[in-house]
């Protein structure tokens, strides 16, 4: 293959899969110190990649325009002449993105992640799990974007890749600055309780109780992160809430300063969303909630302070591999059956409560 000068990754969205592709950058820019390397990811996701040192140009994509504005940009890799071009999104867009820029009178090569999207369909729709029979273990999504680069770099070690967040100190200063509107100026854990898809959100009425039992135990006080999307969620845990065990930021932050409040809390209890991978990539201790999803479609959290709560023995997990907008089998027993009193045993190892003598809850 010709000397590799130009790389181009792609990976338009979402938060937590953008996190996860900086093990690939930089695996990159390891074994190519003085190529350019360049990122293509969507305009509202740019802010987690602004100062990965790494990455030569941040390419931001604006979807609102719509197909004008793709065909520009198609224009526009393709006259930049990349060697290399991995497409970890492998979806219709990038797809047609890369559509002229391979091929065997070009110069520039396409590599393009396996989705395993049959052996994902036994696993999702009749619960036949060729994962750890076919690899021996679960390969983690971070892992399958470095194996996209196999045939550049050889295939990577199994383990020792974290994902990465640089974090800017205007971000950092507004955490601060959060942290003084706390009871006392005191430690803190973060709560961040959305997710896209139903099926992946503990209920509300749980978290509210979690949170009454946490600072009832501990007077350590909650902030629930998130996004706009975050807002009812947020509202319905609130209910009932008159004192100082809860503040909401929901909607209120961008994601670096969401990050630099998650960096600088005791710990963050979540569901599976992007900002588990957020704590995970700022070593934060996490206890992260699984619902109608599972380990082996490779989101599970890695790091050494991550816990995962879920009710493993279900037979209908996984129903989906993203989530759904309702339970299929109308009983929601993935996360009605991991009650609060259950997280908090976990909450409280982790934040070295000691146990109490009490009667019944």
């Amino acid at each position: 293959m010709q000397n590799i000068n130009k790389i181009l990754i792609i990976r338009f969205s979402s938060l937590g899969d953008v996190v996860l592709a900086t093990p690939l950058i930089r695996w990159l820019r390891q074994h190519f110190p003085e190529a350019e390397l360049d990122f293509l990811v969507r305009q509202e996701y740019a802010e987690l990649l602004h100062h990965n040192p790494g990455i030569d140009q941040l390419i931001e994509f604006d979807v609102k325009p719509g197909f004008n504005s793709l065909r520009k940009l198609k224009n526009r890799l393709k006259s930049s002449n990349y060697d290399v071009v991995l497409d970890i999104h492998n979806n219709l867009r990038s797809c047609y993105l890369c559509l002229g820029m391979g091929g065997f009178f070009s110069r520039t090569r396409i590599l393009r992640i396996r989705k395993q999207q049959f052996i994902r369909l036994l696993l999702v729709k009749f619960k036949i799990n060729l994962y750890r029979r076919l690899y021996g273990r679960v390969i983690p999504v971070w892992e399958k974007y470095l194996r996209t680069a196999k045939p550049l770099v050889g295939r990577p070690e199994a383990g020792g890749q974290r994902p990465e967040i640089f974090l800017t100190n205007g971000a950092e200063s507004k955490a601060k600055k959060i942290q003084t509107q706390l009871l006392g100026n005191r430690n803190y854990i973060t709560i961040a309780p959305g997710a896209k898809h139903f099926t992946k959100r503990w209920p509300a009425e749980y978290y509210s109780e979690l949170i009454k039992r946490i600072f009832q135990e501990t007077k350590i006080e909650a902030v629930l992160i998130g996004g706009d999307d975050d807002v009812e969620v947020s509202e319905n845990i609130l209910k009932g809430f008159d004192d100082e065990a809860v503040m909401s930021l929901v909607g209120q932050l961008s994601i670096q300063e969401t990050a630099a409040v998650i960096k600088g809390s005791s710990l963050l209890i979540t569901n599976d969303s992007g900002l588990m991978h957020v704590a995970d990539a700022l070593a934060v201790p996490l206890i992260a909630i699984f619902g109608s999803t599972v380990e082996e479609l490779g989101f599970f959290p890695g790091g050494p302070e991550a816990i995962v709560i879920q009710n493993s023995g279900l037979y209908c997990r996984p129903c989906s591999h993203i989530g759904r907008s309702h339970c299929p089998k109308a009983h929601f027993r993935c996360m009605q059956e991991v009650t609060p009193e259950i997280v908090w045993q976990t909450v409280r190892e982790k934040l070295g409560v000691t146990q109490k003598k009490r009667g019944r809850m």
